[in-house]
């Protein structure tokens, strides 16, 4: 397979204060149960991501070839967790893709949001625009507006994001596989290659057939330069 390095660089925005992940933190229900791939997969890859991240946008390509690419072996799990500190339009979009994820298209809408996030990124009414995503992939239009503000799909992001502070997770994107973090992922899983080698290393102890070889992790993508990840502290 063709491997994808990615080379973007982005600003790094690290500013002082907690990180809160919606308007009402007291609101807070079940996970999402968003997954690509198998349901009982050998290995559980988890990403918690925020749509306006630009690090996960520089992510998107990389992610979308790895999860095909293991799609007959893993559980590839996306997880809510918007950095609204820092991030204005992230809790309008985390909520687009929760409320077409009730209708079954929540990838569809996960992939139009990274697609076109410099589209949307410092839009003055984010929700009008993702209100036109759902109308392209075909949703109920009268389900969708009843449900993207409402207290419950509030909550499912709530709960991502609790979640993932329970994992010290402070910034995004951040990787798990079977709920062990994956550390610095901007260089050490930035390439297919890097990230699909860490996945086959997993898969392959689950297996019994792990062998004690070099990761090629550790020789690529030495041009690659991909944004740090975000956080807010």
């Amino acid at each position: 397979m063709k491997q994808v390095i990615i080379a973007v660089i982005a600003v790094v925005v690290i500013i002082g204060g907690a990180v809160l992940f919606s308007g009402d933190d007291s609101v807070e229900g079940t996970g999402s149960n968003h997954f690509y791939g198998q349901e009982e997969g050998i290995v559980t890859v988890t990403e918690y991501a925020d749509f306006q991240c630009p690090g996960c946008g520089s992510f998107y390509p990389l992610v979308s070839e790895v999860k095909e690419q293991f799609k007959d072996q893993i559980r590839f799990e996306f997880k809510h967790f918007p950095l609204v500190q820092i991030h204005p339009n992230a809790i309008a979009a985390h909520r687009a893709a929760e409320a077409a994820g009730n209708q079954g298209k929540f990838w569809e809408m996960h992939d139009q949001l990274f697609e076109q996030q410099n589209a949307w990124n410092t839009a003055t009414d984010p929700a009008s625009i993702f209100r036109g995503y759902a109308e392209n992939l075909g949703l109920d239009m009268a389900q969708y507006d009843a449900e993207v503000n409402t207290p419950e799909v509030l909550s499912v992001i709530n709960a991502d994001t609790s979640a993932g502070k329970s994992q010290d997770v402070s910034g995004t994107p951040s990787f798990f596989i079977d709920g062990v973090a994956i550390e610095n992922p901007t260089t050490t899983i930035n390439t297919v290659e890097s990230f699909s080698a860490r996945i086959q290393e997993a898969i392959d102890a689950k297996n019994g057939t792990s062998e004690n070889t070099e990761s090629p992790e550790d020789t690529s993508s030495e041009d690659a330069v991909l944004p740090e990840e975000e956080s807010a502290e």
